[in-house]
């Protein structure tokens, strides 16, 4: 039997045929599985499934059409009116989440996401996301709108910004050596992430999950990818991640440049809360949006290896390579950094100097002038050469 699009050929370590109804053990760690071949039929969708739960409505089906099998399952239309995902691979259950919790849906409701009309979960895992609509964009269709798609996930994020939780630095950090640490890289990044970046509920947007309605981009929820469900725990993210990770995806369409990368990300702060534009919230050396885009690359670098896509490997490692030369920047402006604290060990150096008389009054007030000008210095020269966020 061949190999679906959606089987982890890159890190599998066991035939496809042996694991229809079961468990991959691959060499990230194991999955479970279930049998999709049924539900591919338009008899088994004549009454709900009795395993798990079904949220929603459950359609009647009459027309059935498999659109196409991916790398994250298998999309089925349904009587031309709704597109259903099919998850073989059990990630979670961020989809169903968001119908579960009434104040995320709600909140939702007026804004440019398209939420299912049903979802099929069991044990914590969906498997099956209905969605009300009949056609998605493709990759060139969704790109030529990019910023009319970042302008919309702004909105929604200033929505879910009230039920935001609180900057999760160390999470973040960790879930940064984790990926590293399982793909080998050669680069290491972490950042004092400020308090103006806070984590929101998972909507997982992807390019391949856009539809239009009434003329207006509208954005799907998704199942978090596989690589992230493999190598990373569970954790909310900032808005930056999931726009980042937009941007990286139609990076492998057409190269960003500075311009694109500047009107992008404008677009989305145009349409966020106004925290979210706050200085130190997109400033490189908090992590800002650059840390947001090196987390998107190692997780489309694991991606590549999972289904082992050559092209996207190659292209994910260059980028990582030439993202080097601004660790490398980030690494000098840190040594000016330290003379903020230089400073400081002077200041308290001339004021104890001058408490027990060891030096003049004269010559600890040069000291601590000296100190104070040098510690400002530095800190404005660290501050100043700070890289742009696009």
């Amino acid at each position: 039997m061949d190999e679906p699009k959606w089987w982890p050929k890159g890190i599998a370590n066991i035939p496809f045929d042996t694991a229809l109804d079961g468990e991959i053990i691959t060499s990230f760690g194991r999955l479970n599985i279930w049998n999709t071949s049924s539900c591919l039929e338009k008899n088994w969708w004549k009454s709900q499934p009795s395993e798990g739960k079904v949220l929603g409505d459950w359609p009647e089906v009459k027309v059935l059409e498999i659109i196409q099998y991916d790398t994250n399952g298998i999309l089925l239309n349904l009587n031309g009116t709704h597109i259903a995902r099919i998850s073989p691979i059990e990630v979670g259950d961020d989809v169903s989440r968001m119908l579960r919790h009434n104040p995320w849906k709600q909140a939702l409701s007026e804004q440019p996401v398209l939420l299912p009309s049903a979802v099929w979960t069991v044990s914590g895992n969906d498997r099956i996301i209905i969605y009300p609509c009949s056609i998605l964009l493709g990759k060139k269709e969704s790109h030529s709108m990019r910023f009319r798609i970042s302008e919309s996930v702004g909105q929604i994020h200033k929505t879910l910004d009230q039920f935001a939780t609180p900057n999760t630095e160390r999470r973040w950090n960790d879930r940064m050596n984790d990926i590293e640490a399982a793909l080998k890289t050669n680069t290491l990044w972490r950042a004092p992430h400020s308090k103006f970046t806070v984590g929101l509920p998972r909507l997982n947007f992807d390019i391949d999950s856009i539809t239009i309605i009434e003329g207006k981009p509208c954005l799907l929820p998704q199942p978090r990818t596989l690589a992230e469900h493999l190598l990373c725990q569970s954790d909310r993210l900032p808005g930056l991640a999931n726009l980042m990770m937009l941007e990286r995806q139609w990076a492998e369409f057409e190269k960003p440049n500075e311009q694109t990368r500047q009107q992008f990300l404008h677009s989305w702060l145009d349409n966020a809360p106004s925290s979210y534009s706050n200085s130190k919230a997109l400033s490189t050396l908090c992590g800002g949006p650059w840390i947001w885009r090196y987390h998107a690359t190692l997780n489309l670098l694991a991606q590549a290896i999972i289904y082992s896509d050559e092209e996207l490997e190659k292209n994910s490692k260059i980028w990582l390579s030439d993202v080097s030369r601004l660790q490398a920047h980030l690494g000098v402006l840190r040594f000016w950094k330290s003379g903020l604290w230089a400073g400081i060990t002077g200041l308290i150096v001339a004021f104890f100097s001058w408490q027990l008389e060891s030096l003049s009054p004269t010559i600890s007030a040069i000291v601590a002038a000296v100190s104070l000008f040098f510690a400002i210095g530095s800190n404005q020269l660290y501050w100043s050469k700070d890289p742009k966020p696009y």
